[in-house]
């Protein structure tokens, strides 16, 4: 008797241990452990007294039990799940082994059915109504099919490839929310691009808005904003909600970047140091697109042709055709 008590105990000891070290970066519990793993987080001096303990916590359903490449993995379910899994009938186990088996990717109804051993349609309905109303799985919608219902487990986070990124939103793209993204970081990016603004004159005979003037910084002499910079302000700007900037990444961030560099509003350069990207808005681009620059005529594509600081431009100054950016792609040098 007192050997199945101290096998009770040392496997809620381990199961607890495992709880805790299950989280992965997203809060949901879906890290997987090897045996080797499980050694270590319990303490115990070899895997003859670990394994014990891994089949009981099997064996009540609070293991599952993966096989990856090979070589055994286990991971673990809530004590609620386990309870009610414990309870299900036949089919029901086959239905929530299979969902199980796709893990955080969900898996199609369709493909449940395809996957369940011959079980027939209306059972294998019944089973899921049945397990999603007693909250073991949950319905999503995938981002890829939208139309097709998905499934997966009911403590599980979806990974991104179901859920899509920070873009969407309940499976839906929020492209609102991906347009005013791009012109905060439009924004932010050009006013840290340039020195301080001037103002060009005009000749009097007609009243118009002046022209402002973006003068460059000398190469090697200004820090511009990298990804990370550029992700800070937007995370902490309050302009978005915060549900949204908690949930935004670097990568996401660099991701608008790429497809600002490709709509030439913004354009990468060294910073100071030389040794890391940064990011300035193209001369003459505006957050608001509805006031960009329009090509012009072939003669204006020419640089110098357009360049709001052609008659401050000489050799030796601060804006002179040896440092000059543009010039240098012109000529695809």
């Amino acid at each position: 008797m007192a050997d199945v008590d101290q096998l009770v105990n040392d496997s809620d000891q381990l199961y607890k241990t495992v709880a805790e070290n299950s989280l992965d970066e997203h809060g949901g519990r879906t890290r997987q452990f090897n045996q080797d793993q499980l050694l270590e987080l319990s303490g115990l001096p070899d895997s003859k007294s670990l394994m014990p303990l891994i089949q009981y916590l099997s064996n009540n359903q609070l293991f599952r039990t993966t096989r990856t490449q090979g070589k055994l993995q286990w991971s673990i379910r809530p004590r609620e799940a386990a309870k009610q899994i414990k309870a299900l009938d036949r089919d029901d186990k086959v239905v929530y082994g299979v969902i199980e088996e796709a893990h955080d990717k969900g898996i199609w109804s369709r493909d449940i059915k395809k996957r369940a051993g011959g079980i027939a349609d209306n059972i294998v309905k019944r089973c899921l109504e049945k397990m999603e109303k007693a909250n073991l799985i949950k319905g999503i919608k995938s981002v890829k099919s939208p139309a097709q219902r998905t499934y997966m487990l009911a403590h599980l986070v979806p990974s991104e490839e179901v859920t899509g990124n920070s873009f969407y939103d309940a499976g839906d793209l929020d492209e609102s929310f991906r347009d005013e993204l791009m012109k905060l970081i439009v924004f932010w990016v050009r006013s840290q691009s340039w020195v301080e603004t001037k103002r060009r004159s005009r000749p009097p005979r007609r009243e118009i808005e002046p022209q402002t003037i973006q003068l460059t910084h000398r190469v090697g002499t200004h820090n511009y904003p990298t990804a990370q910079d550029i992700y800070s302000f937007v995370t902490n700007s309050h302009v978005i909600k915060p549900s949204k900037a908690s949930s935004l990444t670097v990568q996401e961030i660099q991701d608008c970047i790429n497809v600002l560099q490709w709509d030439t509003k913004l354009e990468r350069v060294y910073n100071r140091s030389m040794a890391e990207w940064g990011y300035r808005t193209v001369r003459g681009v505006t957050y608001d697109p509805g006031f960009d620059e329009s090509p012009g005529t072939a003669l204006t594509q020419v640089p110098c042709g357009t360049c709001p600081v052609f008659e401050i431009c000489a050799e030796g100054g601060p804006v002179n055709p040896q440092e000059c950016v543009y010039l240098d792609e012109w000529l695809k040098l």
